[in-house]
């Protein structure tokens, strides 16, 4: 997720620093590609603008922020899922949760937890998506 968004911009700057008039990026969506095709005569300052823009319009639509992720772990806390606290609390009360047995259902929830982190990321994606074709680029999908 955090490689995602890094490689967007740092691909988006190489071409911004190359000069090229018509610009595309590609990104991997999903199990798909997507092409991102920035709009001519647009100043890099003007881009840069949209971007950011459409960037907290994603976050509030999909309620999700993977910038927030990235730094606390660039700021070396360690993320923790609420699976993991809940399995922490169990261990200090000296068991499970005795409707699933030990441990059963443990694999469950954490597949669970990575299929709806990954379906917020593809809404933040795909709500970036909307915004910049809103405000004229070509995204490609």
């Amino acid at each position: 997720m955090k490689r995602m968004s890094h490689l967007l911009v740092c691909c988006a700057l190489a071409v911004l620093a190359a000069g090229a008039t018509a610009s595309y990026v590609q990104a991997q969506l999903g199990s798909g590609r997507a092409l991102l095709i920035y709009k001519e005569g647009v100043t890099p300052e003007q881009e840069n603008k949209d971007r950011a823009a459409c960037n907290e319009w994603a976050i509030q639509q999909s309620g999700f922020d993977p910038s927030a992720i990235f730094a606390a772990q660039q700021a070396g806390v360690r993320t923790r899922t609420i699976f993991e606290v809940a399995g922490a609390m169990d261990i200090a009360t000296g068991g499970a949760d005795p409707r699933w047995g030990s441990g059963a259902f443990g694999g469950a929830t954490t597949s669970a937890d990575k299929r709806r982190l990954a379906e917020l990321y593809n809404a933040y994606l795909r709500a970036g998506a909307l915004c910049l074709e809103g405000r004229g680029y070509a995204v490609a999908r």
